[in-house]
């Protein structure tokens, strides 16, 4: 029996793929979707947090076709960063052009420098974001969203997640973007799948519908790698062969029981970021032409702040728009939630998305404990071995969290489909 710790994106697409193969997945929640899932209020839907399907993979994007036939609509990414009262379009390192100039010349500058001068090879995020974008683009953009994102030094975060996910042009890219000739798109978001009704949910809704034997409301809180036994928080104790666990890896590594002297190093090691999602629901239609804004000056307490009826517009009701506003926060802190949202909605007037007059229909938050990996020198030194040590004992760690990486939805299903491979 191959036992499933978790029923989302990457749990369901094992089982999916696992085909006939005895498999069952137990699932924390009440429903499918792990964080991938959707929350629906007062007529508005509002995902946890941002989820967009990038499809590279031909497989991924006829799997998607044939879960969700004809109901998922292609965008062209439209966003931007706020910097200095207007709208850099994204990425800032290749839209100099719409700067004020001095800056503008400042970041240039800044980058031919760091251009020239080449021949340093960075060893951590601070040191690559001088090294490859110059003085000009980290002081205005890099540093401050990133810091104000990551909630850690960025010289402790470490470079194995940078090339695929930090937009990186050429010179010439760079120049053309100063004078406003920039047009080709970069970075790997540019093109994304969203359903068009019912959020993000809907693709593990897809999936859960097609895998039979699913637990919902189970919890596991010990794993016992001597007999290959779970035990869940109602008491139930179930047997394996092949454990799959898409739960975070720290939270596995605590319910080994009893615990491996191998792994003693990891305890309290893996580190990662927080974020609350505050979910508004406003009475005006069309508050924004952008799927998502970045924000990386100190005096927006969030660093992005998505549009989901700019994603479908049966994400809200006619009429009406909706924000969903994203603040990052260390594992350990609990922010005040009065206080937050009372400085969410001054930084959202001060910005022009909100209007004084506006109505605030419905509101929400989520707190997502997981919710980015910080990749550090720790990670760098004890990860591949403590993974090698689960797979020895049967038990495959798979997804985000569970393999403890930085991966978009679309490799939550290709590493689901290769796991189930590999265990046929």
């Amino acid at each position: 029996m191959i036992v499933i710790l978790g029923g989302g994106l990457a749990g369901l697409s094992a089982a999916y793929h696992l085909g006939d193969r005895p498999c069952k997945i137990y699932e924390r929640e009440t429903r499918p979707g792990g964080l991938c899932r959707s929350v629906t209020q007062d007529g508005f839907t509002f995902d946890y947090t941002g989820h967009l399907l990038h499809t590279r993979d031909p497989y991924t994007r006829w799997l998607i076709d044939t879960l969700l036939p004809d109901t998922c609509i292609a965008h062209q990414r439209r966003t931007a960063i706020y910097h200095d009262g207007r709208y850099v379009p994204y990425p800032f390192q290749a839209n100099l052009g719409a700067l004020e100039t001095q800056k503008a010349k400042e970041c240039l500058l800044g980058f031919m420098e760091a251009y020239c001068k080449g021949g340093n090879t960075p060893n951590n995020f601070r040191d690559w974001i001088y090294t490859t974008m110059g003085k000009g683009i980290a002081k205005y953009f890099m540093v401050p969203y990133n810091e104000k994102l990551w909630r850690v030094p960025l010289n402790e975060i470490s470079l194995e997640w940078v090339d695929r996910f930090v937009p990186c042009p050429t010179l010439e890219e760079m120049v053309d973007g100063v004078f406003g000739t920039h047009r080709k798109a970069l970075g790997y978001n540019q093109e994304f799948l969203y359903p068009a009704r019912g959020g993000i949910e809907t693709i593990p809704t897809a999936f859960a519908a097609l895998v039979a034997n699913i637990s919902y409301g189970k919890s596991a809180i010990s794993v016992n790698i001597h007999d290959s036994t779970v035990m869940f928080e109602d008491g139930e104790i179930m047997g394996y062969d092949t454990l799959v666990s898409t739960m975070p890896l720290d939270e596995l590594i605590r319910c080994l029981n009893p615990f491996p002297a191998e792994l003693t190093a990891l305890r309290g090691g893996l580190r990662y970021t927080s974020i609350v999602t505050v979910n508004l629901g406003v009475d005006r239609e069309h508050l924004s032409d952008y799927h998502w804004i970045y924000f990386p000056e100190p005096e927006y307490p969030f660093y992005r702040v998505g549009f989901p009826a700019n994603l479908s517009p049966y994400m809200a009701p006619s009429g009406t728009s909706s924000l969903s506003v994203e603040i990052s926060h260390g594992p350990a802190e609990r922010p005040d939630m009065v206080d937050l949202r009372k400085r969410v909605l001054s930084a959202l007037r001060l910005c022009g998305i909100l209007y004084e007059t506006d109505v605030i229909i419905t509101e929400g938050v989520i707190d997502i404990r997981h919710a980015y990996v910080i990749f550090d020198s720790f990670r760098q030194d004890h990860l591949a071995d403590a993974l090698a040590f689960l797979r020895r004992h049967g038990i495959y760690p798979l997804g985000r969290y569970g393999q403890w990486t930085y991966s978009a939805m679309e490799d939550a299903v290709t590493e689901g489909k290769a796991l189930a491979e590999t265990l046929s």
